[in-house]
């Protein structure tokens, strides 16, 4: 296609003059409306999609984050008084719309792809995975959006090509109009009902019905992905940023288009998963450990992770082949394309220097979304006026998680209760001797006191029942447990992709997932037929400690399962303390599609504000516990590390 340029002729003045009103009379008009956009992008439901997906590049994206120039994003200031939160509607300084924009490929440019699939927290498992496989390999990451739903549009791991299908399914394209329909209100039609709709109606309904039930977001929305991919420089023998290229579709047809694939069959080498746990990359990159079959040097594999258990050595069995580091970096395609990459141990770490990266990139990646932050101060405020106000002994607070659905997780309550239990006592009594040994025997002294008992009844272990946490008194309880993939379950206390490791060998099938059911919208709104934290708390002794607890348990100040614990503890706090802090994620939509963010972000709040304990124990092989303290309570409690008690039930 050709374009003809035209030559412009002499004009009068006056059409000069009338050529210069209409310029500033458009230049007013441009200025209202980028005023217009320009206030907070992510709150603003009128944001269209077309804009929300464009990034502003001649402004530095966070305070704190640099990045290559092959990543497309710019050095900042490193001066605090320069950072401009998300709420300032600086669209620069937002997170959510600083997608990683499109490029051409550099000369002789190699990439690594993968298809995410799962809940929240398996995709940032992945996420993670897929960033160290490409240090690694020294190929530039396509890097996929964050898939959030409902559970009935859940993407749930399936053989080529259902994964890549599943993706081509999730296609907004032509039905802007559903973002200002609220299909809540829609009701179950009758056979009469639906006869009687118009084509309109119909096409409307087919159209918009799901629309409310998923969204994508960019990584960047959560995460510093920036501050990450330039802060790996220096860790172990990386001496380059990781790159990355924004893969906003996850179709063929994108990659042939922006990566100017020629030929897939020559360019694309694609490593196929046709059983959920197919291939498992292992690092040979400085040690041949004799990895194959029979081979005579084949080295002890409990030398090689003096880390883990023998059963969970056992574990890493469950997959079908083996892929050797060493082999995929002489891959000379210009693709290389992996199915699933989930799970824990799926790429391999052996080297001092893989450890370290992945050491580092596990930890680095730093939450900073705004509105998560803006209603983790709130509680926080609110925690100190509350210690404050019933008298607390101790400074801050204790936290803990119980989860208590999904597999194994169910059958473990009256263990993982009786932990925090024992727990809870434990770090009661170093207080008391905390401020005793500091000079504040006074304080000891009204700390001292009973909390209020538990009412007596039929399952009083006295009378052969059970204890005051619901283990059977005389029933050994599993403590050790088989072998478990410590990520396979989600960061949201409800399981977005739980499959563990029974003793039978047999698997568990995968149960998606999107949000804690204890902290839905229904349960955060005021529960009026049960004591509140005050009335609770306000009469308990100085001593009780002051907890929060983030848990799965639907209505936890109603539900029978706890108020016995609530008796014992009863200064424990739940999210749906906070209706404030609440109220702040509830407001925020989507500025891509118009989606209501509040159920993808209230585990991560739950998670934020638990990490701000002074201390924190969490539920075993649960990846909410494993994400709060591997990750978020080091960066809130640096310097510090979290030693869990030794637990039995006898």
């Amino acid at each position: 296609m050709t374009f003809k340029l035209g030559y412009g002729s002499k004009t009068e003045r006056p059409s000069r003059n009338r050529i210069l009103f209409i310029c500033l009379v458009f230049s007013v008009v441009l200025f209202v409306f980028a005023a217009h956009v320009e206030w907070v992008p992510y709150l603003n439901s009128s944001s269209s999609s077309e804009n929300s997906t464009k990034v502003q590049q001649d402004k530095p994206l966070h305070t704190g984050s640099t990045a290559p120039p092959t990543s497309n994003v710019q050095n900042e200031s490193n001066d605090p008084s320069k950072e401009s939160s998300q709420l300032d509607g600086n669209k620069e300084h937002n997170p959510f719309l600083t997608m990683f924009p499109p490029r051409p490929p550099a000369e002789g440019e190699q990439f690594l792809g993968y298809l995410p699939h799962s809940g929240f927290h398996n995709q940032l498992i992945t996420l993670q995975n897929a960033l160290r496989l490409a240090a690694y390999l020294n190929r530039t990451l396509l890097l996929p959006p964050l898939y959030l739903s409902h559970k009935r549009e859940a993407l749930v791991w399936k053989e080529p090509p259902a994964l890549l299908l599943q993706w081509a399914d999730r296609n907004k394209t032509n039905v802007a109009y559903c973002r200002d329909i609220d299909t809540s209100t829609w009701h179950h039609k009758t056979e009469k009902e639906l006869e009687a709709m118009t084509e309109e109606e119909k096409k409307t309904g087919r159209e918009c019905s799901l629309y409310h039930s998923w969204t994508m977001a960019p990584w960047t929305y959560f995460y510093n992905i920036p501050k990450l991919l330039t802060g790996v420089v220096g860790v172990g023998n990386q001496n380059e940023p990781i790159r990355v290229f924004g893969r906003p579709v996850m179709s063929l047809e994108w990659l042939a288009e922006y990566l100017d694939i020629k030929d897939s069959n020559k360019d694309i080498y694609f490593v196929n998963d046709t059983v959920r746990y197919a291939y498992r990359i292992v690092d040979d990159s400085e040690t041949d450990y004799g990895v194959y079959p029979g081979s005579e040097n084949q080295v002890d594999e409990q030398e090689l992770y003096p880390e883990l258990t023998p059963k969970q050595i056992a574990y890493m069995h469950r997959y079908e082949n083996e892929l050797l580091l060493t082999d995929l970096q002489r891959r000379p395609e210009k693709v290389l394309h992996f199915g699933s990459l989930f799970a824990s141990d799926r790429v391999d770490a052996r080297s001092v220097n893989h450890k370290a990266l992945k050491d580092y990139i596990s930890k680095g990646m730093n939450l900073w979304n705004q509105g998560i932050i803006e209603a983790t101060t709130a509680a926080e405020k609110q925690i100190e006026a509350w210690i404050k106000e019933t008298n607390r002994a101790a400074p801050g607070f204790l936290s803990v998680h119980l989860r208590t659905e999904d597999a194994i997780f169910e059958k473990l309550i009256p263990r993982n209760l009786g932990r925090i239990v024992a727990w809870l006592g434990q770090m009661e009594k170093q207080d008391r001797k905390y401020l005793q040994d500091n000079g504040q025997p006074e304080i000891v002294k009204r700390a001292e006191g009973t909390p209020a008992a538990p009412e007596k009844d039929k399952n009083d272990p006295k009378n052969g029942g059970k204890d005051d946490i619901g283990t059977e008194k005389g029933v050994e309880d599993n403590t050790d447990d088989p072998a478990i993939d410590p990520e396979t379950t989600s960061l949201t206390p409800s399981s977005e992709d739980s499959v563990l490791a029974p003793t039978d060998g047999s698997t568990t099938t995968p149960t998606p997932s999107i949000q804690s059911p204890s902290t839905t919208l229904a349960n955060v709104t005021k529960e009026d037929t049960a004591p509140t934290f005050l009335e609770r708390c306000r009469g308990a002794p100085p001593g009780s400690p002051m907890n929060y607890m983030a848990t799965d348990v639907h209505r936890p100040r109603h539900s029978p399962l706890l108020q016995e614990f609530l008796s014992q503890f009863p200064c424990t706090m739940f999210l749906a303390d906070f209706p404030e802090s609440v109220a702040v994620l509830d407001r925020i939509h989507s500025p891509l599609d118009g989606v209501h963010m509040l159920e993808y972000m209230i585990a991560l709040m739950d998670a934020n504000l638990a990490a701000k304990g002074r201390e924190f124990l969490g539920t075993e092989h649960s990846t909410f516990s494993a994400y709060i303290t591997n990750h978020l309570w080091p960066e809130y409690h640096p310097g510090r590390v979290l030693e869990e008690p030794e637990y039995s039930d006898t």
